[in-house]
């Protein structure tokens, strides 16, 4: 069994695919898999893959979609196929440092049971949400929050965790699903917690497919806040509290079934 399955969605972005499937092979040392979700692209994508097959062979499993189905699904389908004993994903613009997969490994091997996800910290460019920050050779890296709560953009976490928070919940379709996964973490009585050593950057280059995906955000936002039960916003500074790194009041839902 892999230490690591790394599931990759992706479409229409193979020369940004390419850079992030180089950084993976050259920088990660422990045994992996890369599990790719194509949403049906039609650019360089297949070449690229075929290309990386010949690094990785059976390490390497491509599942293609007749038509793209979103991040969230397609992340989930990779989630299912992968073998490995711990899963994690990436954006396809995502290059991870050297180490950045191992340190996580390392440190969720190591953690305590009730440790859900290891967070790694990425180039988030925003001073918003922000509730750690670390600085490697000038470039500066971040862990962000949602109304307080400490959540894993980029999390590491053992497979039976993903299994029993049943992966992504599929009624997000881009944004959301990643908040919304450490929200059942913390719910289910589990912790999110920096995964210190650890380092993605990431281009967030702006095409076609990233300004399709935009109009979803608004309604995938307010689908998370109708879910959780979190406090209201701050609009006078940052209301991170790593002593209380969780703020979450629970599910709204079971509130309104108590009532």
């Amino acid at each position: 069994m892999y230490d690591l399955s790394i599931v990759l969605p992706t479409c229409n972005r193979g020369r940004l695919l390419e850079k992030c499937l180089a950084s993976i092979i050259a920088n990660t040392k422990c045994s992996f898999e890369i599990v790719v979700v194509d949403g049906a692209s039609t650019d360089s994508t297949q070449a690229t893959l075929n290309e990386a097959a010949h690094d990785l062979g059976d390490r390497l499993k491509i599942i293609r979609e007749e038509k793209r189905e979103g991040f969230v699904r397609a992340t989930n389908k990779g989630f299912r196929a992968a073998a490995g004993r711990n899963l994690t994903w990436l954006n396809d613009d995502a290059r991870v440092t050297p180490g950045t997969l191992d340190a996580a490994v390392y440190q969720i091997d190591h953690a305590p049971a009730d440790v859900a996800f290891v967070a790694m910290f990425h180039a988030w460019q925003s001073q918003r949400n922000v509730a750690y920050e670390l600085t490697h050779q000038g470039h500066v890296y971040r862990l962000c929050h949602v109304r307080g709560t400490l959540y894993a953009n980029f999390p590491v976490g053992r497979r039976v965790t993903f299994e029993k928070l049943n992966y992504f919940d599929e009624r997000f379709f881009v944004a959301g699903a990643d908040p919304d996964l450490s929200l059942k973490a913390w719910h289910a009585g589990m912790k999110v917690v920096p995964a210190y050593g650890t380092m993605i950057d990431h281009d967030e280059f702006s095409d076609l497919r990233r300004q399709d995906d935009n109009q979803h955000f608004r309604e995938d936002n307010e689908k998370l806040f109708a879910k959780w039960n979190l406090p209201p916003k701050n609009l006078a500074g940052n209301d991170f509290n790593p002593m209380t790194p969780c703020t979450l009041r629970g599910s709204r839902s079971e509130q309104l079934i108590a009532a």
